[in-house]
């Protein structure tokens, strides 16, 4: 079988009956090495005592139902804690199972699609690659949205370069399955269809196959798949739309350096070195040391818009670093291609590898984190918001037995989420209320468990935002401060909430005026 035609500048691809072997053993070495990476971070999931992360919490809560959407996500990630529970049972590590299995199957599709395009070192690299840069080693020990996403959005990526390769519907079918089941993940997929105009404009190889009736049926496919969802936002007035454009927050002053700047840097706390090889290669694109062949063409395509998408956005107002994390997959191939076999990669995943066992350690063994001289205060900031949340619920739910209380109240979505999810089991306890402070709910616990006067005994409050207390007291007509809640979340981290009983439940109207007491 004769290799395709090569450009100047591409290095030739082995015909596929000479490299049968190598192949195979090149595939087994790194599925053995994959399936490692994926039993020490399910094994440090399952070792790990840190409790779920508020949102995790809500996600959970979401996959007790099964929806088309939910407030402020579409529904893949409650569809998927909803199937891992149900085969394992609620405990953290089985809510969060799908996240390392779904970047492990990400890595094989960058595999697939990097031996395709570069040989069988750049596959290496490039599936590797993946599994050990930082963002996704964050991403497979928490289950997120992003974790869903950029799986789909690499599997669609290999459909359509193989889609163009070959010109076949089976290949194009499969592109709109991802990109529509990737839609279900994160409104971010929305991206994929216009990498894939830029690819057409981009890449001469590329535009007959996308532009074609194989084009359409992708594009009927995916939009199969959305459809439902759509459905849903629009019986339920757009609420995951909304959310997700509120996220934006175009107001005040549209020019923020400051926020550009953060979001940048970001990008290499996401991506590693991965970033730097990413920046090596534009400059050689820009300034002509390297050829833009086909697969550089085809591959930016798919790195372009989302980072230029999201910079605009942080310049305008502000992005948190995940956003452009779409641009990564295209991107790991591209700089796999360029660096294989060279020092600059084997150095990029000795490090990687290197600060994923130091990664691993620290979440599966929090108690010698906390105690780590230089960073343990770091670790305990940012894993305050797991830890602590059996203990909070054990002494919560103490104090809720030790009165006749018609229900529990918390002024935030966080302790919401928490307890519902810590008392999951229990009958014993009074319902958990959500106090909503302003005229609209904001998230899934204020539209679905608010307080109202139909709870009209006595109610044991939960305080978790200090700054709220007047308002908070002057809903109700009765309102008695009691001793409150500590809970170290580490040796220098306490969480402490405000407890009182309270009756008579009869808020004040939130108008203009209202709202102008509030605040922001």
């Amino acid at each position: 079988m004769a290799n395709p035609a090569v450009e100047p500048g591409e290095t030739p691809v082995a015909d596929s009956r000479t490299l049968t072997v190598g192949t195979d053993r090149t595939l087994h070495g790194f599925a053995i090495a994959a399936l490692a990476i994926l039993a020490l971070r399910v094994m440090g999931l399952m070792a790990s005592p840190l409790g779920l992360h508020p949102d995790e919490a809500q996600y959970w809560s979401w996959s007790r139902t099964f929806d088309w959407g939910y407030f402020s996500k579409p529904p893949l990630v409650a569809w998927a804690i909803g199937a891992t529970t149900a085969v394992f049972g609620d405990a953290p590590w089985a809510v969060r199972l799908a996240a390392p299995l779904a970047h492990t199957g990400a890595a094989f599709a960058l595999f697939a699609l990097a031996r395709r395009m570069y040989g069988d070192a750049a596959a290496v690299a490039a599936g590797l690659g993946w599994l050990l840069i930082p963002g996704v080693w964050l991403s497979s020990a928490l289950i997120s949205t992003d974790a869903l996403l950029l799986p789909l959005w690499s599997l669609a990526l290999l459909a359509t370069w193989r889609w163009t390769e070959t010109r076949s519907m089976r290949w194009a079918l499969l592109a709109g399955l991802a990109i529509g089941l990737g839609a279900l993940a994160k409104y971010a997929m929305l991206y994929f269809p216009l990498c894939l105009a830029l690819a057409a404009i981009w890449s001469p190889r590329a535009r007959p196959a996308l532009l074609s009736r194989q084009g359409l049926a992708s594009l009927a496919v995916a939009a199969a798949i959305v459809t439902p969802n759509i459905a849903w936002n629009a019986a339920n007035d757009f609420e995951t739309v909304a959310h997700t454009a509120a996220n934006a927050e175009w107001r005040g002053d549209l020019f923020n350096i400051d926020q550009l700047a953060a979001f940048l840097a970001d990008q290499f706390a996401i991506a590693g070195l991965l970033a730097g090889g990413l920046v090596w290669l534009i400059v050689e694109f820009a300034r002509g040391q390297r050829p833009l062949d086909e697969r550089a063409r085809f591959l930016l395509a798919f790195v372009a818009p989302p980072l230029a998408i999201i910079i605009v956005q942080a310049l305008i107002s502000r992005a948190h670093g995940n956003w452009a994390a779409s641009a990564y997959p295209a991107a790991i191939v591209l700089v796999a291609g360029r660096f294989a076999g060279g020092a600059f990669l084997r150095w990029t995943t000795r490090t990687h590898a290197a600060l994923f066992a130091v990664f691993l350690a620290l979440v599966t063994f929090p108690a010698i984190a906390y105690r780590t001289p230089v960073i343990g205060r770091g670790i305990e900031n940012g894993l305050k918001r797991m830890a602590g949340w059996k203990q909070t619920a054990r002494l919560v739910a103490e104090r809720a037995q030790a009165g006749d209380y018609t229900a529990v109240l918390v002024d935030h979505r966080h302790a919401f989420f928490e307890l519902a999810y810590e008392w999951r089991d229990r009958k014993d306890l009074p319902p958990v209320r959500i106090w909503v402070l302003r005229a609209a709910p904001g998230n899934h616990a204020e539209a679905t468990a608010p307080m109202t006067p139909a709870f009209d005994g006595d109610v044991l409050v939960v305080q978790m935002s200090p700054r709220y207390e007047h308002f908070l007291a002057a809903d109700f007509a009765r309102f008695t401060p009691l001793k409150h809640v500590e809970v170290a979340l580490g040796p220098r981290k306490t969480r402490v909430l405000g407890i009182a009983e309270a009756s008579g439940f009869k808020p004040a109207a939130r108008d203009d005026a209202f709202m102008n007491d509030v605040g922001d």
